[in-house]
C-alpha cells in the first residue's frame, strides 16, 4: 500500500468535503439515511471545520497527493467506525484495511462497532476480514446492520485469503473488497 494517511483537522475542510462529497454521490447505497442528512442544513465552511473538530478523529488517505479514501472513529463507551469509504481506483490495494488499523490503533484496545448497509455484502466481507462480526441483531430504521469487533487484533496478522482454512469441496474463499 502506498496511501499516506493523515488526521483531518478544520484546515483541511475542504478535502474532507471533497472526499465526503463524492462517496455520497458515486456510493449513495453504500450510506444510511443519516449519513445523507448530515449535508443539509448548509454547505458551508464554519459547517464542516466543525464537523471536524467535533469530538472523534477522521482520516483521509492519500496517494501521490490525490485523496482515495476516508474514515473517522466516533468517540463513546464502545467508540464506532464511522464514514468509511474507499475510491473505486484504490480498492484492492490495502487503503481499506489500512485505515481499519488506524481507527482500531486509536480506539486504544476497546471493542468497536460500526453499522453498514443490510444489503452492502462486499463491505461486509471487508469487515469479517478486519475482525469484525454481525451481531445478530435485525437491521434498524435505516437498513443497517451492527457489526462488532470485541478482541482487537492486527488485521495485517491474519493470512491472505488463499492461505486461510476452508471447508472442503470448493476453492479457497476470494478476497474481499476495499469498502
Amino acid at each position: 500500500m502506498s496511501a499516506r494517511i493523515e488526521v483531518v483537522e478544520p484546515d483541511d475542510w475542504e478535502r474532507w468535503r471533497a472526499v465526503r462529497l463524492r462517496a455520497l454521490t458515486e456510493d449513495a447505497a453504500a450510506f444510511a439515511c443519516s449519513a445523507h442528512a448530515w449535508l443539509e442544513g448548509g454547505d458551508t465552511e464554519q459547517r464542516w471545520r466543525e464537523r471536524i473538530a467535533a469530538p472523534g478523529r477522521l482520516y483521509l488517505a492519500a496517494e501521490k497527493d490525490h485523496d482515495v479514501a476516508m474514515i473517522g472513529l466516533a468517540p463513546g463507551d464502545e467508540p464506532e467506525l464511522i464514514s468509511m469509504w474507499v475510491a473505486p481506483e484504490a480498492r484492492r490495494g490495502g487503503v481499506g484495511r489500512a485505515l481499519v488499523e488506524t481507527v482500531v490503533a486509536e480506539a486504544g484496545g476497546r471493542p468497536l462497532r460500526l453499522r453498514v448497509m443490510a444489503d452492502n455484502a462486499a463491505a461486509i466481507a471487508f469487515y469479517e476480514g478486519c475482525g469484525f462480526a454481525l451481531t445478530g441483531a435485525p437491521p434498524d430504521a435505516e437498513g443497517t446492520l451492527t457489526m462488532r469487533r470485541d478482541v482487537p487484533r492486527s488485521t495485517s496478522a491474519w493470512p491472505a485469503p488463499a492461505a486461510r482454512p476452508h471447508p472442503g469441496g470448493g476453492p479457497p474463499p476470494a478476497g474481499s473488497a476495499d469498502q
